[in-house]
């Protein structure tokens, strides 16, 4: 179990993941979180725009080192953090994210103490989250400071956006699988090719969903996750998507557009939530919470790729985000619990395939009714 301390900042840095984390099962609970938190703590530092690049990169370099158990780097990585928040400009940062560098050197050595096994491979998913967020510092160099379109980068490829979801999230359905496979009875089929596949297709389903829904956020800070043949093949530039930032369509063949190119993004979503909810249903019905923590994520993507398709294009609201509110938050969360607590009572496995049947339908209507 993780100290006090780090279980409230972990509510105040992890948002919505906070209550799959705390969900899950007590032997895995401790070892995902942690890892939240470190990885947490590399975004933060891969987001800080009031360091320059070069900065970032060397810092996340270090941090890569030290999860590994370099007690050099984390020394290094100490100084560089102990000189960069003492800049002025960092004290802008929230205090949640100050607050967790800060306490680095504790999560540090609170990795240090697990089994090696489980350090190999909360160092080899950290490894693979900050790489990255390093190819993401470099193939955005003016990221945080873009002032016209020509400053933003787009991705070359749908095999790109593949590689990119891999290494934000798809990686961590990975680690997820191989960690529960590995303490916990009943799950070493879930590490089998297939079933371990689906596991990183529902993280770059969380992720694809984030790319959708970032979009406006994510152009007017230079970055474009869209590959640029897609943009292209709906007869759309990334100047013309970065000025959708500013200002509405000028007209209605350029908002068709938009729709039809979120459109296909939104189809990409849905079909790698299609891919994963094989891997929930394949988690036995007695691993309540660990099934608990894998339907939340996943239902809330299905749900806000829906919102995302009601709206059309989140370029045509780019300063409304969509996501999902609160009260349907919590009537998820009430309902899938009461349910898979109860499972094998009123069979959890066929209600749980018709609710998620009926929220992928929900999400295909909302594309048909705005392509």
């Amino acid at each position: 179990m993780l100290p006090p301390s780090l279980i409230a900042l972990l509510s105040r840095v992890s948002r919505s993941f906070y209550f799959s984390v705390r969900v899950l099962p007590e032997a895995v609970a401790a070892q995902i979180g942690l890892s939240y938190l470190l990885a947490r703590a590399a975004d933060t530092i891969a987001d800080t725009d009031l360091l320059p690049s070069s900065v970032r990169l060397d810092l996340l370099t270090e941090l890569d080192l030290a999860c590994s158990g370099d007690p050099s780097a984390a020394a290094r990585l100490d100084r560089l953090l102990q000189t960069a928040l003492s800049d002025g400009a960092v004290q802008s940062l929230p205090s949640s994210e100050r607050t967790l560098l800060q306490v680095l050197d504790e999560c540090l050595a609170l990795l240090a103490q697990y089994s090696e096994r489980d350090r190999v491979l909360m160092a080899k998913v950290l490894h693979q989250l900050i790489t990255g967020m390093q190819v993401d510092l470099r193939r955005f160099p003016a990221a945080g400071s873009v002032t016209s379109a020509d400053q933003v980068v787009s991705l070359r490829s749908l095999a790109e956006l593949d590689e990119y979801t891999y290494y934000a999230a798809g990686c961590v359905g990975e680690f997820w699988t191989e960690i529960c496979a590995a303490h916990i009875a009943g799950l070493s089929h879930l590490a089998a090719p297939a079933l371990l596949a689906r596991g990183v297709a529902l993280g770059k389903a969380l992720q694809l969903t984030n790319v959708v829904r970032d979009l406006a956020s994510d152009l007017r800070i230079g970055r474009c996750y869209v590959p640029a043949p897609l943009v292209a093949q709906h007869g759309l530039s990334t100047d013309e998507l970065f000025a959708q930032t500013t200002e509405p369509p000028s007209d209605w063949t350029k908002a068709r557009a938009l729709r039809h190119l979120t459109c296909d993004l939104l189809k990409l979503g849905l079909d790698r939530c299609d891919e994963a909810w094989p891997y929930v249903l394949a988690i036995p019905a007695d691993q309540v919470r660990l099934r608990l923590a894998c339907i939340w994520p996943l239902w809330l993507a299905v749900d806000t790729l829906a919102l995302l398709g009601d709206v059309g294009s989140p370029l045509l609201t780019p300063d409304q985000p969509v996501k999902v509110s609160r009260q349907s938050l919590y009537a998820l969360l009430a309902g899938t619990s009461t349910v898979t607590l109860f499972g094998r009572a009123v069979g959890s496995d066929r209600w749980l395939d018709s609710q998620f049947q009926q929220r992928r339908a929900r999400a295909l209507r909302s594309l048909e009714v705005r392509s």
